[in-house]
């Protein structure tokens, strides 16, 4: 091998190699694992007996859980829940034009419950204007969820209840 492409070669080892060392240095993110199990396809109804779809897909490398929600009568919404250090968020893309952030409480895995709290929300002009405030996951089983979503109307909170069962 010529002496050029010798120290060519070593040099280019000696750039690559920090790069290749940070990435397997990074611990693994857990804090989205209690959610992971939801990726697939859900169909239930709201309280009122409506259908509505669920669909959750893993992305960027499995480091965001998309969840898009599809009701009878209005356009899906898009929900995605990500880490935060070592918190557990998320950002709902809601139909109403506006995208609250909520923050869950400690949550470990096998929890049956997920709580999230209203943090902020962006695009919204008035406080008292309609949004959402809280989403509460209560899991059943692998196979079997409830969604209650937490309306603020008017200052007043409206809760939503979703009933969802995967589709097998």
């Amino acid at each position: 091998m010529p002496h050029g492409s010798l120290r060519l070669l070593v040099t280019l080892a000696l750039l690559l190699a920090p790069l290749s060392a940070s990435a397997t240095d990074t611990a693994p993110d857990t804090s989205l694992a209690p959610l992971k199990f939801l990726a697939g396809e859900w169909k239930g109804a709201d309280a009122e007996g409506k259908p509505h779809k669920i669909a959750f897909a893993l992305s960027s490398g499995g480091t965001t859980l998309t969840e898009t929600l599809t009701p009878p009568d209005s356009p899906p919404m898009t929900t995605m829940y990500y880490s935060d250090g070592d918190q557990l968020m998320l950002t709902h893309y809601c139909s109403l034009n506006n995208q609250p952030r909520m923050r869950a409480a400690a949550v470990k895995e096998g929890d049956k419950s997920i709580s999230f709290a209203f943090v902020d929300v962006t695009n919204l002009k008035n406080p008292t204007d309609v949004h959402m405030r809280q989403l509460v996951i209560d899991v059943k089983d692998h196979d079997h969820i409830t969604q209650t979503w937490t309306l603020s109307k008017a200052g007043k909170d409206v809760p939503k209840v979703f009933s969802f069962e995967r589709v097998k």
